[in-house]
């Protein structure tokens, strides 16, 4: 019935992983996003592709709610999408970095970077945190852009449920 479906819906959602993410504009900055957020399900598939940004405010956030874990297991970049970034940015890279509600720091876990890595295009990265949580992820360039596009760091892993 329909009492039935919505308390389905509530006890899905309650046990549902969110990530946000906004890259906000600012003045004599050419790349900006609108708001976008993806929610995920226990025993889903994790995957986000970061928008990346020179400033680590524009971190994506995520929401983990008590009784589910995320595993994050691999960080990459498109290598279509890298060259053409190199060629129209300053940058010489991008970083993944990673903070939690214990250290709100800004850490970093990943770097690509054009001159150092060569046709290293991913890693794994073997990250786990239980709810309930709040962290956050940033794909930061070392430099700002100087046309409108922008690097993609895309993070995949899994939602589980919670050990604890």
């Amino acid at each position: 019935s329909t009492q039935q479906t919505t308390d389905t819906t509530r006890t899905t959602m309650s046990t549902a992983l969110t990530i946000r993410q906004q890259v906000a504009p600012r003045p004599g900055v050419l790349y900006s996003t609108d708001p976008r957020s993806i929610v995920f399900t226990q025993g889903s598939l994790f995957s986000f592709s970061l928008h990346s940004t020179a400033y680590e405010a524009d971190a994506a956030t995520i929401r983990i709610p008590a009784g589910v874990k995320l595993c994050l297991r691999t960080v990459s970049v498109d290598r279509k999408e890298l060259t053409e970034f190199v060629k129209t940015s300053s940058a010489h890279g991008v970083c993944l970095k990673f903070s939690s509600e214990e250290n709100g720091e800004m850490l970093m876990v990943w770097t690509y970077d054009k001159d150092r890595s060569g046709d290293v295009f991913q890693t794994g990265l073997g990250i786990e945190v239980e709810g309930p949580r709040i962290v956050r992820l940033a794909a930061v360039v070392d430099r700002g852009f100087k046309k409108g596009s922008a690097l993609n760091v895309n993070v995949f892993g899994s939602v589980l449920k919670g050990d604890l």
